[in-house]
């Protein structure tokens, strides 16, 4: 297992290219650069002045030579526009309903008390961050819904930077300490606590902590006519289209805080397969948890504001990047201004990384750069 502040030299190799990228000083190396945009102005001349003269003398005859006038006919320009996407996969948008309809957030637990879950493949886009000890999941609702949905847990200050892309979205937690609750609150996210509203339901199966589940479509009928839908998160290839960019990788293992994950990519369905803590990741229906890409975006974390014993991923910024999409592995860097804008994931040449249209599992790992306490989290590839 590797970590991201390992120093390694520089290669080509696409065996060894992952050690060329996992130095602390090449983190901030990569995550510095910065597009040079070149403005281009347009001179517009000011048309002469024409005055009109009296006159009192006689006037002149003057016969003018004819002109002659040529008719030009302009062919009209066609642009011819992409087709619409759903906005949270790329998919070919089918509902133009899905424009308007609010995104949901719903925080699932990772605890082995936890397991199984419910609902992980039925969310467009999953964020696996640390947690209080083991990892927590937040799950991206939109295209889809699912009827039980669980365990869900508590917030985190993280929270409210993380998700904020996706224009103000419900948010579904079983609650949370007094300032966390506070800074949902206060945030144009629409905070859903345990009990609140319609479509709670309990798992006679799990003892507390994690009984509490839900129906996300209940959930989202939280929010009101002046919430709507979010926008684009990603770049995406064609629907037909393969993947060139990068070099072939089958997948990885990832430590995360206390979860071992592990993914491979599997050609007979086009997607990833996850692993974790030595087992096959199966839900409580018997099906594997899967995805159509899986990005690692390393964080730096630092103790949260409201408990200094639970960490706070930055999610603003830069970071290194490394996406796995269609067998491929395209190491470059994410970056986000502002917790209103989507991540943003880049090559080496400052061109957006291209994903399978589909569904996306986000996994934030620790780069070792923040103040919070505990390991920097490793990685091996796999070939």
């Amino acid at each position: 297992m590797t970590n991201p502040n390992e120093r390694a030299s520089q290669t080509t190799d696409p065996t060894t290219i992952w050690r060329s990228v996992v130095s602390r000083r090449q983190l901030f190396a990569l995550a510095g650069g910065a597009a040079v945009l070149a403005a281009c102005s347009k001179s517009s001349a000011k048309p002469a002045e024409t005055t009109a003269l009296e006159t009192t003398t006689e006037p002149t005859s003057t016969t003018a030579a004819p002109t002659t006038t040529t008719s030009t006919t302009v062919a009209p320009t066609t642009t011819t526009l992409p087709p619409p996407v759903q906005p949270l996969t790329g998919l070919p948008l089918t509902d133009e309903s899905l424009l308007t309809k609010v995104a949901l957030v719903v925080k699932i637990s990772n605890d082995r008390k936890a397991r199984p879950q419910t609902g992980l493949n039925a969310a467009d886009v999953v964020y696996e961050a640390w947690g209080a000890g083991p990892t927590r999941f937040a799950t991206v609702f939109h295209s889809q819904d699912a009827d039980f949905v669980g365990p869900i847990r508590s917030c985190r200050e993280q929270d409210v930077n993380l998700l904020g892309s996706f224009n103000r979205a419900v948010f579904a937690c079983s609650g949370g300490n007094r300032g966390n609750i506070e800074l949902l609150r206060n945030s144009d996210m629409l905070l859903v606590t345990e009990g609140k509203g319609p479509g709670w339901e309990l798992d006679p199966n799990k003892g507390r902590p994690h009984k509490t589940h839900a129906d996300t479509a209940q959930l989202r009928t939280n929010a009101g006519p002046d919430r709507t839908g979010p926008e684009q998160q990603f770049h995406y290839r064609g629907a037909d289209e393969a993947a060139t960019q990068g070099t072939p990788m089958n997948g990885f293992d990832l430590q995360i805080q206390r979860v071992f994950a592990q993914w491979r990519y599997d050609a007979a369905t086009t997607s990833y397969l996850r692993q974790q803590d030595g087992d096959t990741h199966v839900m409580a229906d018997g099906t594997q948890v899967t995805s159509d890409n899986v990005v690692i975006a390393w964080l730096a974390y630092h103790p949260s504001s409201t408990d200094g014993r639970s960490p706070d991923g930055r999610s603003t910024g830069k970071g290194v990047a490394m996406v796995f999409t269609g067998g491929r592995l395209v190491i470059g860097k994410w970056q986000r201004a502002d917790r209103l804008d989507p991540f943003s994931f880049i090559d080496d040449d400052g061109e957006p990384i291209l994903l399978k249209p589909g569904r996306t599992f986000i996994e934030l790992p620790n780069d070792g750069s923040g103040s919070f306490r505990g390991q920097v989290d490793s990685y091996a590839l796999v070939r």
